[in-house]
C-alpha cells in the first residue's frame, strides 16, 4: 500500500462512518414521520366521528388504559389540540430531515437538487393568491 493511500484511509473511513450515521438518522426520522402520520390520521378520524355525533352528550373515550366519560366539546378540544401537536412534531422532524439529507448528499459528493428547500404555502398565502387570481379572472371575463 502506498503512503498516500495509507494517509487517505482514515479520512475515507471517517467519511464513510459519518455518512452511515447520517443515513441511519434519516431512515429513523422517516420512520418516525410515518408513525406520527398514522397517529394523526387516526386522530383525524376520531375528530370526524365526534363531530358527526348528533347528540350533545358525554362520550366514552379511552385514555391510556382507562375509559373516561367526557363532554363532547371537551373531547373535540382535546382531539384538536392533539392534532396540532402531531402536526408540529411532524413538521419539526421534516425540517430536520432536510438538513440531514443535505449533509448526507454533501458527504457523498452529490449535488443538492434545485427546489430542495421549497416550503408549502400557508393557508393565508393561498387565499391571497386565489383572491387575486379571482379578481384578475373577473376583470378579463367582464371585457
Amino acid at each position: 500500500m502506498s503512503r498516500v493511500s495509507e494517509r487517505a484511509l482514515p479520512v475515507y473511513l471517517q467519511t464513510l462512518k459519518q455518512s452511515e450515521n447520517l443515513g441511519e438518522e434519516v431512515l429513523a426520522d422517516q420512520q418516525q414521520v410515518v408513525e406520527l402520520d398514522k397517529r394523526r390520521q387516526s386522530n383525524r378520524q376520531a375528530i370526524r366521528a365526534v363531530k358527526n355525533e348528533k347528540e350533545e352528550r358525554k362520550m366514552w373515550v379511552m385514555m391510556g388504559n382507562e375509559f373516561v366519560k367526557v363532554e363532547k366539546k371537551v373531547l373535540e378540544s382535546w382531539l384538536e389540540n392533539d392534532q396540532k401537536v402531531l402536526d408540529k412534531e411532524i413538521n419539526t422532524i421534516r425540517d430536520g430531515l432536510k438538513s440531514k439529507v443535505q449533509a448526507l448528499k454533501q458527504l457523498e459528493g452529490e449535488e443538492i437538487p434545485k427546489g430542495f428547500f421549497l416550503e408549502a404555502m400557508s393557508k393565508r398565502e393561498l387565499s391571497n393568491i386565489s383572491g387575486t387570481v379571482g379578481k384578475v379572472t373577473e376583470r378579463y371575463l367582464d371585457q
